[in-house]
């Protein structure tokens, strides 16, 4: 019982760390409490995700009713759309509402982080649950990878470059990648696809070591582009640029003097 109370606050440590770190890279002491709240935010998503999620699981429910719906489709319906979309949605939408809180110039390093620390946050309230009966060393494999962590650094990057960028196609990237990652993550630790045959759990051992390979990229973005204007200056749509209009230069006494002499002379 120690053992697994142990790995248990080991398996939280990769997530804290990151938490301290990312809240302290803008060196902003109004945006290190928004960082607090942007993780107490992720931890409160795990409530509309059980809501969600049950009305996803009742249209599951009625689809098997009505199309027999079992084996691999069932499976498959309940891990990418029961589990894995109503999270990531989820989490998008807490992460805009908790901008909408604030009347701040964002910044696509702000998104990167804060959505970051959404997904941290949802990640170690899910950790409570899930390690109720798992063994020690699933719990420190889920600490290690921050799959969450991950899957909020992919989506709040795109989600910045949408914004940035003015193209909406980024902002779908960014919530579709993560959750096609984390379906096929669940999808591949399932009963049903587990009886596809032996090799099968390679593609829950693959994507698990993605997630790891993610958190280094993370911690390597974050160290080179901290400093980077591209990704600290608000951003502001292409369109809007394009489209705002160029000062004009009021005349100067001196100018406007020299305009009006023609029609004086002419007048004389």
């Amino acid at each position: 019982m120690v053992l697994l109370v142990l790995a248990f606050l080991a398996s939280l440590l990769p997530s804290v760390g990151l938490f301290l770190w990312l809240r302290k890279i803008e060196g902003d002491p109004e945006f290190e409490g928004i960082c607090n709240k942007a993780l107490l935010q992720g931890a409160i998503t795990v409530l509309p995700v059980v809501g969600c999620s049950a009305l996803l699981a009742l249209g599951g429910a009625g689809l098997t009713l009505l199309f027999g719906l079992g084996g691999i489709p069932k499976a498959a319906y309940h891990d990418f759309i029961v589990l894995a979309l109503s999270e990531e949605l989820c989490k998008c939408f807490m992460f805009h509402k908790l901008l909408e809180k604030y009347q701040r110039a964002w910044s696509w390093m702000d998104y990167i982080i804060l959505m970051t620390l959404v997904g941290i946050g949802f990640g170690l309230a899910e950790d409570i649950p899930y390690a109720i009966g798992a063994g020690a060393i699933v719990m420190l494999i889920r600490g290690a990878t921050c799959m969450h962590g991950g899957y909020g650094f992919i989506m709040g990057y795109f989600l910045g470059k949408a914004k940035k960028t003015g193209n909406k196609a980024w902002a779908v990237a960014g919530v579709v990648i993560p959750w096609l990652l984390h379906g096929f993550y669940d999808f591949g630790l399932s009963d049903e696809f587990a009886a596809l045959g032996e090799n099968t759990p390679y593609l829950s051992v693959s994507l698990a070591a993605f997630a790891l390979v993610t958190i280094v990229i993370l911690i390597i973005f974050f160290i080179r582009h901290r400093h980077d204007e591209r990704y600290l200056t608000p951003t502001v749509p292409v369109p809007e640029l394009a489209t705002s209009p160029e000062p004009t230069a009021e005349p100067s006494e001196e100018n406007a003097d020299t305009e009006s002499e023609p029609s004086s002379l002419i007048e004389s």
